[in-house]
């Protein structure tokens, strides 16, 4: 493997989580909030629930692939940001179950149309009530990951504060009022922080090492 594919590689996955969660979100779900709306579109709404997964996988993906590049920084803290990312993940896709089960409901249900309208809010409602519980796990990994990278010698302090920064912004989301409340500050911080490292990771990498195992430096590779 290339040196430089690895972190080109968690680029991709993460470009592809972000592109995929704001086509999903803003395009189709926002789009589609009430039964009536759902039972005219069942194509566009089951789109919807198709790019979430493949979010959802690429989410995983790169989480997993943070894992490799970061642990010869630290492999304990590595690890920690790797399970806090991977519950976040869990929890996110078993929220996206009551994303999809309005869509039976219009299709095949016996209740009245204002009990039908009423589950469908309910089920939506849960599915991004569910969605936000995951930040914070999201929040914590990121943390960790931005202290490993500034502690790193293969990439840049000021990427590492980026990360930091755009992850304790999630955990606002500890306190959902606070954190709904800043989302689009919070929001604002994640993405500014997120295409830098795509940036970053797709166009310089990471610097070179006198010794590399699968694209990652493994000497020198914590500061002093």
């Amino acid at each position: 493997m290339r040196s430089q594919s690895l972190p080109r590689a968690i680029a991709i996955s993460f470009l592809i989580t972000i592109v995929a969660g704001i086509i999903a979100q803003m395009f189709i779900s926002q789009r589609l909030g009430t039964a009536a709306e759902i039972a005219a579109n069942p194509g566009l709404f089951s789109l919807g629930f198709t790019i979430y997964l493949v979010e959802m996988a690429a989410q995983i993906t790169m989480t997993v692939l943070f894992y490799q590049l970061l642990k010869p920084v630290h492999q304990g803290a590595a690890l920690l940001s790797t399970v806090f990312g991977l519950v976040g993940c869990t929890i996110k896709t078993l929220a996206r179950l009551f994303y999809i089960v309005p869509l039976v409901v219009v299709q095949g249900h016996s209740f009245s149309g204002d009990q039908v309208n009423s589950l469908v809010l309910l089920l939506l409602t849960i599915d991004d009530r569910g969605a936000a519980l995951a930040l914070p796990f999201f929040g914590l990994s990121t943390v960790i990951q931005g202290w490993l990278i500034v502690r790193s010698t293969y990439l840049p302090r000021w990427l590492g504060t980026l990360t930091i920064v755009g992850g304790a912004g999630w955990l606002a989301f500890l306190w959902p009022p606070l954190g709904y409340a800043a989302f689009p500050f919070i929001a604002l911080l994640a993405l500014v922080g997120s295409v830098a490292m795509i940036y970053w990771f797709l166009v310089r990498g990471i610097a070179d090492a006198p010794n590399t195992r699968w694209g990652v430096p493994t000497y020198p590779s914590v500061r002093a």
